[in-house]
Order: C-alpha cells, then sequence, then structure tokens
C-alpha cells in the first residue's frame, strides 16, 4: 500500500503546483493593468478564467489527494495538529476565493466591461490643430472620468483579498512542509 500513498503524493504536489502556482502570477497581472488601464478589463477576465477554470477545482483535486494520503499513510488529523490546522486553513481559504475573491473580481469585470463614462467640462488632450494637435495640453470639455469609486474600493478589497489568499498559501505549505505541531 505504500506505493499508493506515493502516487497521491506525487499527484497531491503536482496538483498544487498546477493549481496554485498560476495564481502566483495575479499580483503582477493586476500591477500591469494599473499602468495600462485598457488593457484592465482583458487582464480581469483572464484572472477570473484561470481562478474558475485552474485554480478552484485545482484546489478541489488537491483536497482529495490529500484525502488519499490521509488514508493510504494513516495520518490521523485529530492527532496530527499541523494536518488539522493545513486542512482548516485550506478549507477556509478555497472558501474565500469561490465566495468572495471570485464574485468581487466578476463586479470589477462588469463595471469595465463598457466603455468609460463622459463627463462635461473634464480636461482632456486636445486633438485639434487650432490648438496644437494630438498631444497638446488638455483642453476643457467632455472627456472620460476615472474609474468609479466602487471600482476602487473592490480593487482595494480584491488586492487585500489576493494577499491573504496568498499568505494562507504559503502557511499551509509550510505546515505541510515542516509539520511543527
Amino acid at each position: 500500500m505504500a506505493w499508493l500513498g506515493t502516487i497521491f503524493l506525487y499527484l497531491h504536489v503536482a496538483g498544487a503546483i498546477v493549481a496554485f502556482g498560476p495564481s502566483i502570477a495575479f499580483p503582477f497581472f493586476a500591477a500591469k493593468a494599473a499602468h495600462e488601464p485598457q488593457h484592465g478589463n482583458f487582464v480581469l477576465r483572464t484572472t477570473a478564467f484561470i481562478q474558475s477554470r485552474l485554480v478552484e477545482p485545482g484546489a478541489v483535486f488537491v483536497f482529495l489527494m490529500g484525502v488519499g494520503l490521509i488514508v493510504t499513510r494513516g495520518y490521523n488529523p485529530l492527532t496530527e495538529i499541523w494536518l488539522l490546522i493545513a486542512i482548516v486553513l485550506f478549507l477556509i481559504t478555497l472558501f474565500y476565493s469561490m465566495l468572495v475573491q471570485l464574485p468581487t473580481v466578476r463586479k470589477m469585470i462588469a463595471l469595465t466591461s463598457g466603455p468609460p463614462p463622459i463627463v462635461p467640462d473634464a480636461e482632456r488632450p486636445s486633438d485639434t490643430p487650432a490648438m496644437g494637435g494630438p498631444g497638446a495640453p488638455a483642453a476643457p470639455g467632455a472627456g472620460p472620468a476615472g474609474p468609479p469609486p466602487e471600482f476602487v474600493a473592490l480593487a482595494t478589497k480584491a488586492g487585500r483579498g489576493g494577499q491573504l489568499l496568498t499568505a494562507m498559501l504559503f502557511i499551509i505549505l509550510a505546515l505541510m512542509i515542516f509539520k511543527p505541531f
């Protein structure tokens, strides 16, 4: 039965790499989108796609392979506290990701799916030759508004949620490797 435990261990670790590896790049995507807001909706849609199609199903796979490890290796979560804490943190992380983080990102997608609102009398770059051509100083008139306050609040929430999820992932990883309790 030891060989079966080794297979579950391999699948558990490989699943964790495949499932959670891409999510490490999400903050880098967000930082790039902040500097290039015209691509923000694409970044949000890509992040949501990866989250819902790879990370969350992969997390369920990792959990199931972990259950296989518990059974085949004879671990007892009630006596091995590191394992119990890791399972509880994993479930909290998974449910937070599914019930808070992904819906927040989907709201951000909805807010950025259309063109930005136009604000009358906002400053905008001039396109007319009489004003000096493209790139000339801003001229009064109708221009795009910045992001709506709701979007900024959601982006802050998503950023903090991402930090929480990343921290939880590394805490769980430390528990799995070092087995401190």
